[in-house]
């Protein structure tokens, strides 16, 4: 084979080897570059495909309730301020024992527990008080729930219970025969609102209602407020109509002797504005009180000392 041929064909052998290590070097690396990603583990057999995503479980006090009331789920409150409340729902109505529904108007937003406390005073207490006037309850008129507002409605104190969904204020009962119980009414049976009365201020840590303040009169309030010692309060005056009529004669006697109109919200009237003829007059009644004033303190030490001098006087003639 001629020197050129042969030339050829080594140079074409060490061309092959050297291709050999190129692609060599080349898979190799791929290899090691593929290997420094770990693979995502596999996932486990036992866990159900209906746990991918994380759920919400309702609270045992939701649970609870369920199967006594029908309610909505609220969002937490979270301010304004201290108006703060967690575990909130819309108490729409509550189921009694004989599966008849009260009907809440309007629905009463609230804490949880409270909302609870509410459904077990109106199953267990209010429906067989009820049941005593010859009737069924059926429905319940609500006032205020939450409200963020400061105690009895004014600003710059103490934030009520209403603000924290942790009060309800009811002002009557609705009856199957078409009657409404009012909680402050001196007509309804006196014995069946000191019972309704006993049991609120054995369920609720606060009851207000006529007697309690001029902001109760018409309705009556409850609430939990935790307070030390578990303290509680129950202001509620259950009167007649005998007594509603002698207690409102005092308050109208208390108010006539203090120069007031009994229930007047009417402010009275400024002082009629001094006239240039009114400050000349009042200046001369005053300096004439004054002469007087100083007259009757100086008369007697004068009477006195006449009386002496004439006293003496006499001696002097015996």
């Amino acid at each position: 084979m001629p020197d050129g041929a042969i030339l050829i064909v080594s140079r074409r052998k060490r061309l092959r080897r050297y291709l050999i290590c190129v692609i060599a070097l080349l898979l190799g690396g791929f290899s090691m570059a593929s290997a420094e990603i770990p693979l995502p583990r596999p996932r486990p057999a036992d866990i159900p495909a209906d746990q991918s995503r994380p759920t919400t479980t309702a609270s045992q006090c939701r649970q609870q309730l369920a199967g006594i009331a029908e309610f909505k789920e609220m969002a937490s409150i979270t301010g304004p301020g201290e108006c703060v409340a967690e575990d909130v729902v819309a108490l729409d109505s509550v189921m009694l024992r004989d599966n008849h529904r009260v009907v809440l108007s309007p629905s009463a937003v609230l804490r949880c527990p409270m909302a609870q406390a509410v459904t077990h005073w109106v199953r267990d207490d209010v429906a067989p008080v009820i049941a005593t006037l010859g009737s069924a309850l059926r429905g319940i008129e609500t006032l205020d729930s939450f409200v963020c507002r400061g105690r009895n409605g004014a600003t710059g104190g103490k934030v009520s219970e209403h603000g924290r969904a942790n009060a309800l204020d009811v002002r009557a009962f609705r009856l199957a025969d078409g009657r409404t119980i009012g909680l402050t009414d001196a007509k309804v049976a006196k014995p069946a609102r000191e019972d309704l009365r006993q049991t609120a201020c054995r369920r609720f840590t606060t009851v207000l209602g006529n007697g309690a303040d001029a902001f109760h009169e018409s309705h009556v309030h409850l609430d939990l407020l935790e307070r030390t010692n578990k303290y509680k309060i129950c202001q509620w005056d259950v009167l007649d109509v005998a007594e509603s009529a002698a207690l409102a004669a005092k308050k109208a006697m208390t108010a006539a002797n203090a120069g007031t109109t009994v229930g007047s919200d009417v402010p009275l009237p400024r002082p009629r504005p001094l006239l240039s003829g009114d400050y000349q007059r009042r200046h001369e009644q005053f300096r004439e009180a004054k002469r007087r004033t100083l007259f009757d303190f100086i008369m007697p030490p004068m009477k006195y000392a006449h009386s002496r001098a004439l006293t003496h006087l006499h001696q002097g003639d015996r």
